[in-house]
């Protein structure tokens, strides 16, 4: 029981994170013409465990903020934290609409383009991908604006529970910050949207590592 409140929480944050990185990595990056878009997923081999990826990362992360909140318990970080902790449900639960839509809905229909030589089923599956999209995408900004404020609100309950490095909240509250800004100002179908996910992603494994050392050194 020690072994697993100190080290499989941890664990799942860092897990969670990294997967997330190479999911993104690993994503290609597509036209924005529907279309063109389908033929692209159409190509990729790679396309649904792409996404099977993030999906299978995104618990791990919640499950490693359990253990985020965990240290703040009792501190004057805890009230931040579990605010945090409620913020991130929310927007991964928002985030999974645009990775399961283009994982599933996204691949089924671009095999349905690929398999019809421009005829009227390649026709009704663009104008499906085109319809359904934009709502997926709406949802991904709703969720990189969550997530931005999740980890303004983690990095304040660090920085007040005075537990973990100081500077380890200062990075939460700037990560935070930039993705809330990114999320704000620009289109949902522009790359600096997406890119609102990255520095806080990048503050998650920074956190799992932290919290991996102190949890190993306290074993």
């Amino acid at each position: 029981m020690i072994l697993f409140r100190r080290l499989v929480f941890p664990l799942c944050l860092l897990a969670g994170a990294l997967l997330t990185a190479v999911a993104g990595v690993l994503h290609p990056d597509l036209p924005l013409d529907g279309a063109a878009q389908l033929a692209e997923i159409a190509r990729r081999e790679t396309w649904r465990t792409v996404h099977w990826t993030f999906l299978f990362a995104f618990p791990l992360v919640l499950t490693g903020f359990v253990g985020v909140v965990g240290w703040h318990v009792g501190t004057a970080g805890e009230r931040a934290a579990r605010a945090g902790l409620i913020l991130a449900t929310f927007a991964y639960g928002l985030w999974v609409i645009i990775v399961a839509f283009m994982g599933g809905a996204g691949w089924s229909l671009a095999q349905s383009f690929a398999v019809s030589n421009a005829g009227m089923t390649a026709t009704r599956a663009v104008f499906v991908f085109d319809m359904v999209r934009p709502f997926a995408l709406v949802a991904q900004r709703e969720a990189a604006f969550a997530l931005g404020i999740a980890t303004v609100l983690f990095g304040w309950g660090v920085l007040e529970g005075r537990v973990l490095p100081r500077w380890l909240g200062g990075a939460g509250v700037v990560s935070g910050a930039l993705g809330i800004a990114l999320a704000l100002l620009f289109r949902e179908d522009t790359k600096a949207d997406q890119a609102a996910f990255v520095l806080p992603v990048l503050w998650q494994l920074a956190t799992g590592v932290v919290l991996l050392r102190l949890s190993a050194a306290n074993d």
